[in-house]
């Protein structure tokens, strides 16, 4: 049952919060001429070709790992899925709550002039979407199966 269609939503959303960690979400320029970048493991530098881990952001990793173990979780529980349902829902809010504290880190903890986001900020939305979708199909997979138990 891994090959339903739902599990491909939710697989393919995996793939797009895992590059979440290592690639810059935000990139923060100071005035000082500074320039640090924002990912799920935290902020960082580049100084001369070389990373310097400047500050983790241990909230944001939490929910990165947090979304990323439901999601495996529930790709795999496809033998309950009132369960998968119920883990589809909180990962969407998950999601939300990810997206609500990269904002508030962004704008809030880093008192900067100049912050331009990058590609992976849509990330979390392509994911709801897709664990939306994921939601729906087993929905119909489970009142499908409801509605055959009746007619026994």
């Amino acid at each position: 049952m891994i090959q339903r269609i739902q599990s491909v939503f939710l697989f393919v959303s995996l793939c797009f919060v895992i590059p979440m960690f290592f690639v810059p979400i935000a990139q923060l320029a100071y005035e000082t001429g500074e320039l640090f970048a924002l990912d799920l493991r935290g902020f960082y530098q580049t100084v001369a070709g070389e990373t310097i881990r400047d500050k983790n952001e241990y909230s944001l990793m939490a929910f990165g790992i947090l979304i990323c173990i439901l999601n495996l979780f529930i790709i795999f529980a496809y033998k309950s899925r009132l369960l998968q349902i119920r883990l589809c829902i909180y990962n969407i809010l998950f999601l939300a709550g990810m997206m609500g504290v990269i904002f508030f880190i962004v704008y809030n903890v880093a008192l900067t002039p100049s912050v331009s986001f990058r590609l992976p900020i849509v990330f979390p939305v392509v994911a709801v979407i897709l664990h939306y979708l994921a939601f729906r199909g087993i929905r119909k997979d489970e009142l499908m199966v409801q509605s055959l138990s009746r007619l026994r």
